[in-house]
């Protein structure tokens, strides 16, 4: 993704949540996410992954690679455990569509 949207462009909601976290998801990210059963994103998905516990997004947190801070920070955002969890949680939607594009 070529486009980058700051943290304010997202706060004035000139980007969606999922247009903002999406530009943070890369290989890394995907792989963390695909740690989790798939099966368990895809069938017991709702629109937020409530399905799977908090807590297991609050360890898979720890995993998100640190250059991700250097690319929030970047856009005028800092690291915090609940834009981690954003950012997996999008990695998961990512996965989720493309295991129900195939």
């Amino acid at each position: 993704m070529n486009t980058k949207y700051t943290r304010q462009q997202y706060i004035n909601k000139e980007c969606t949540h999922e247009q903002y976290y999406a530009q943070f998801v890369d290989t890394g990210i995907l792989q963390t996410v695909k740690r989790l059963s798939i099966k368990s994103l895809v069938e017991g998905k709702d629109d937020h992954f409530n399905n799977i516990p908090l807590q297991t997004w609050d360890k898979m947190a720890a995993l998100v690679p640190l250059h991700i801070g250097k690319k929030l920070r970047e856009l005028g955002d800092g690291v915090s455990l609940a834009g981690a969890v954003c950012i997996l949680k999008e990695a998961a939607r990512q996965l989720v569509e493309k295991k129900l594009a195939c």
